[in-house]
């Protein structure tokens, strides 16, 4: 389990961030290996292949540089009410989903966070920050099931005690107290116009006899 109000670290984001890479620098060397068993590369003009190469060479590079960089800016933390999540490397963001928003919340493991014993928390809302996915994803760490408890935890003991607060509130409310006043005035009004449709009635019965 997390403490409580503090920041933790997402500590197999890296690994998984990096196999990622890994998986995607394969896949573009078995590209380049089809083309040139197939004579496809040779037949590409040089300069164009050098540009390819230099251009793939700086992306894989550059994201080498970003996994670390992003990961010293990553943290989590769970709150009496909220999860919090910070993180940029150029422009530093953070996420607060309450605990009263959260609708559902999921754990995944996929292939590639298998491989590197890492998991991910999904954490989704009601249409909470104009979002239809996950408002929020606790990924790169390795108790993910247990993140995910610890969070229904939290909902499952938030709604009985809003609930409670607003019952109570909603009874010595002065807006439900004027309301329940207006409406028996009506009701009042109602049976004193019923009383003199009767007695009209009766009149009429009488002078007719």
């Amino acid at each position: 389990m997390r403490p409580e109000n503090e920041w933790f670290k997402p500590e197999r984001l890296t690994r998984y961030y990096f196999a990622v890479e890994a998986f995607g620098f394969a896949l573009v060397l078995a590209v380049i290996g089809l083309l040139a068993v197939s004579g496809i590369l040779v037949e590409i003009a040089w300069w164009v292949r050098v540009a390819g190469g230099v251009l793939v060479v700086v992306a894989f590079g550059f994201v080498a540089w970003w996994i670390p960089a992003f990961f010293r800016t990553a943290d989590y933390r769970l709150t009496d009410d909220e999860v919090e999540y910070r993180r940029g490397v150029f422009f530093q963001q953070k996420t607060t989903v309450p605990y009263n928003r959260i609708t559902n919340v999921n754990a995944v493991q996929g292939p590639l966070q298998r491989l590197v014993g890492a998991g991910s928390v999904g954490v989704h809302t009601a249409g909470y920050g104009g979002q239809t996915g996950a408002e929020l994803t606790v990924g790169g760490v390795g108790d993910y099931e247990e993140i995910r408890d610890q969070i229904l935890d939290k909902i499952r003991r938030r709604p009985a005690e809003a609930t409670d607060g607003d019952d109570h509130a909603a009874a010595d409310s002065p807006v439900t107290a004027s309301t329940r006043a207006e409406s028996e005035s009506q009701f009042g009004a109602l049976l004193d116009e019923v009383r003199r449709i009767r007695e009209l009635l009766e009149q009429q019965r009488d002078r007719t006899a």
